[in-house]
């Protein structure tokens, strides 16, 4: 019973998903490389050669190296030791065979008068092939044709070297482009064209002494489907991925030793004209039984299809889908039981969707029924494990793998919402129809010339003001990002262009505007080195025109344009007392109505790096307008901050352009830049805030910003819990005992009786023996707070703070809390989302009331 005070509580709990622990209180006042050894696994090669079916000490794919000339090869822990006698050639050739490709090594220069050399498209005896030779005594990297000669091939540049360093040599083929990397140097040091040799084998040469080679890769198949147990037709690693051929009508197989019942089995297909190409599964190991998902390519036209592996069709798509020249397609197959569904490029419904109960588990494949094919990324993942792992959400985005850091690109357009992610410096892709189920797509911008695709954002030319459009129904998708070049001061940033034309499913670079705006900071041939990234787009329909607005590092930048490719510089907004912690970054401009009326106001959101004053990274807008020459006016003054989030984890916000029925709609990286990738999972890293409408409200303070979820997340809900006009004290019995789940959400609407002494009451989630999370509100103070010091796994950084708090007072005497709670992630939304707050949790036990 309560000494002092009691509370009157109405809410509401529910769950589409599996519940944990929730709980109600109220509470009184007072609560390096070694050499390597000397072991020599290889025999003395004199007139004839040495085959050695595999090299297995040394990381590298390539396979069955033979030796040639005058010399040894030794295979060790820290890689291939191939040394030539005196004087001599001594060539390591594998019988890799590639045309096309990235090749790429770790070199150890252990002896000043040796050339250490990587051959490509090689013939069988090194002499008919390319050489990229490191020369030490030289001083110099050399690419040459072997043959040598008047008229052939042979760059040279003037690098440094030492004996004992390690360096990395890497060459790219496509056709007759060869482009070569030098160590650490994102820009190739020789470019050249050259088409002597076209297609060989891959191998290792040494001229006089000894040189150590490790990491020696060739660009292949990405994934987990293991060890080629059938190998039919034929097959070669690529820049693509893996090419495999059909040859005089014989489709080409690899059956792989993935084995699998109920599974998700995702990769990306490519397909020349005319070609069809599937992803086997539930095969046998020869291949000649299971299932094919193929694509048949026609024209600029793809269709599904689902067959048995002795070409007996079962079932294909009532329609085909767009397959631009060169286009990548993510294909999915679902096989749960007799259920077989196969996606193709994110559309939903499925291609395919039927029972077939002829296969029930075998092993996974690739396969080319005609012409040629490409494939890449690869992923069998059984079903049982299919977003489960510990800590994974259940209604939040999270990547498969890899990483998702700043959303990108956010926009809506022809029916789908379009989300991109920074992932390793490149926009990852999924697509959706209602901002909750995501269709991954693969990644849509990766590294180019210019350099790494950092963060910025997209919009929908709906008019063709750009005139890329124009023969593509005068519409389409244009990206816009920071272009970060590794090689230039601070990475040279500046503003990259890409565009799509067929639903953003295919995006090219452009090459007439690659980049649309420079770095302030280039001086005459020097390129600059500020701070100039995130650009944001959007409409101002009032001044007909489009913003951008460009982070500057302690100021934003806006821009204007008419035609989306030509943009000036209105106005440099911030500097001085704005300032209170980190770098500026990621902004996003937004106008809103405010109280719902036809007024509207400009919103500057902005999102502050790691810095002691801020408590690490942090999140805040600014309220104002926007003049006719591009200027933005804060409603308030400088130093009065107004923040979007109270909590911890929410970075980079980014809102969807294009909006279907006017809504403003935004999502965020939960996560501190104290501790940006920090976080306890496994083979992924980085969760999305839920999406969030936005609108402006006056308050007593002024016109601020308020949140909810969207309402596309009812959808998901199915009622555990209700309760009305209940009485709770601290004697009170916990209203939810017994209710359980892991992923629910929370509304309770808390009246405060008059004359009621309650100093504290709230909510307890993700209980489970001592672990809990409070979120609660303290009627004196008139404060609301998350506390997650008792969370669970805390300490995985010092800098991890675990209680935050802020202003909110009783509206009506209520108080209104909606909690969204997910398996590693709470979010609050205080009094009709006036005060937000955005945490991560990570209990160790299962959670239990």
């Amino acid at each position: 019973m309560v000494n002092k005070g009691k509370v009157v509580l109405s809410f509401l709990m529910a769950t589409g998903f599996v519940m944990t622990s929730a709980g109600i209180y109220v509470a009184n006042p007072g609560m390096g490389w070694a050499a390597p050894a000397d072991q020599e696994v290889s025999k003395q090669a004199k007139e004839g050669l040495s085959i050695f079916e595999s090299v297995t000490k040394t990381n590298t794919n390539l396979t069955g190296w033979q030796i040639k000339g005058k010399g040894k090869l030794a295979d060790t822990v820290e890689g291939i030791l191939l040394t030539s006698d005196p004087q001599e050639n001594v060539m390591a050739i594998s019988e890799t065979v590639s045309e096309d490709f990235i090749y790429e090594a770790d070199v150890m220069i252990k002896d000043m008068q040796a050339d250490a050399t990587l051959l490509f498209r090689s013939n069988e005896d090194g002499w008919g092939s390319y050489m990229l030779q490191i020369v030490p005594n030289a001083g110099m990297i050399r690419l040459r044709d072997a043959s040598d000669g008047e008229g052939k091939l042979k760059e040279e540049r003037k690098v440094t070297v030492k004996a004992g360093e390690i360096y990395h040599l890497k060459v790219k083929a496509e056709g007759s482009s060869l482009k070569v990397y030098w160590d650490n140097e994102y820009k190739p040091v020789i470019e050249v064209q050259d088409d002597a040799y076209r297609t060989g084998k891959l191998g290792l040469n040494v001229w006089n002494g000894s040189v150590l080679f490790q990491n020696i890769i060739v660009s292949d198949l990405k994934g987990n489907l293991g060890a080629v147990v059938t190998n039919k037709g034929q097959w070669q690693p690529n820049i693509n991925g893996k090419k495999g051929m059909a040859v005089n009508q014989m489709k080409s197989q690899q059956i792989y030793n993935k084995q699998a019942a109920d599974f998700v089995y995702e990769g990306n297909l490519s397909l020349r004209p005319d070609s069809v190409a599937a992803l086997a599964f539930r095969s046998s190991a020869d291949g000649t039984k299971g299932y094919e998902a193929a694509l048949t390519k026609e024209g600029n036209q793809v269709r599904v299809s689902l067959t048995k592996a002795n070409g007996t069709r079962i079932a294909s798509s009532q329609h085909t889908y767009p397959s631009q020249a060169g286009a990548k397609h993510h294909v999915e197959i679902k096989a749960k039981g007799n259920r077989i569904q196969v996606f193709l490029d994110g559309y939903t419904p499925a291609a395919i969707d039927l029972t077939d109960k002829t296969y029930t588990d075998g092993y996974a494949g690739i396969v080319v029924k005609q012409g040629t094919a490409y494939f890449q990324d690869t992923y069998v993942t059984d079903a049982s494990n299919y977003y489960s792992e510990k800590y994974r959400p259940q209604y939040h985005y999270t990547p498969i793998r890899g990483s998702a850091s700043d959303p990108n690109g956010l926009v809506y357009f022809e029916g789908e919402y379009h989300l991109f992610h920074q992932d390793g410096g490149t926009w990852a892709h999924s697509v959706s129809k209602d901002m909750l189920n995501w269709k991954r797509l693969p990644i849509a911008l990766p590294w180019n010339d210019h350099g790494h695709v950092w963060s910025g954002s997209a919009v929908a030319d709906l008019t063709n003001a750009s005139g890329l459009f124009g023969d593509s129904g005068g519409k389409g998708l244009i990206a816009y990002y920071t272009s970060y070049n590794p090689d230039g001061p601070n990475g040279n940033q500046r503003i990259g262009l890409a565009y799509s034309k067929d639903q953003g499913r295919t995006w090219e670079y452009s090459k007439t505007r690659p980049m649309v705006i420079g770095n302030p900071g280039d001086n005459g041939g020097e390129p600059g080195g500020w701070d100039f990234r995130d650009p944001k787009v959007i409409r101002d329909n009032d001044n007909n025109r489009w913003v951008m607005v460009v982070s500057g590092g302690d100021h934003i930048r806006f821009f204007a344009s008419t035609n989306l490719l030509d943009w000036n510089l209105t106005d440099s907004w911030g500097y001085g007392d704005y300032v209170r912690g980190g770098v500026w970054e990621c902004p996003d401009l937004l106008q809103l109505s405010v109280d719902g009326t036809s007024q509207k106001k400009w919103v500057l959101m902005i999102s502050t790096g790691a810095n002691s004053k801020t408590g690490g990274s942090d999140a805040e807008y600014f309220v104002g307008h926007l003049t006719a020459d591009g200027k933005f006016v804060n409603d308030n003054p400088a130093g009065k901050v107004l923040r979007t989030d109270f909590g911890k984890e929410f970075y980079a916000s980014m809102s969807f352009s294009n909006m279907p029925d006017h809504r403003s709609v935004m999502m965020a990286w939960m996560t501190n830049w104290d501790y940006p990738f920090a976080f306890p999972t496994s083979h992924w890293k980085g969760v999305l805030s839920i999406p969030r409408e936005v609108s402006l409200v006056t308050t007593k303070d002024g016109i601020q910003l308020a949140q909810s979820p969207i309402k596309e997340l009812g959808s998901l809900r199915s009622q555990l819990y209700s309760t009305a006009n209940k009485e709770v004290s601290p004697s009170s019995q916990n209203l939810l005992k017994g209710v359980t789940s892991g992923a629910y959400e929370i509304e309770a609407e808390v009246e405060i009786p008059a004359g009621s002494q309650v100093s504290e009451f709230g909510f307890n989630v993700r209980v489970g023996g001592s672990q809990k999370t409070v979120v609660g509100y303290k009627p004196g103070e008139g404060r609301i707070f998350v506390d997650r010091s008792a969370s669970g796994l805390t300490d995985f950084s010092s800098l991890f703070n675990t209680r935050h708090e802020a202003a909110m007072q009783t509206e009506n005497k209520r108080v209104k809390m909606r909690i969204l709670v997910d398996e590693s992630s709470i979010e609050v939304f205080g009094n009709n989302g006036k005060v937000v707050f955005s945490d991560v949790i990570f209990r160790i036990q299962p959670a239990e009331l």
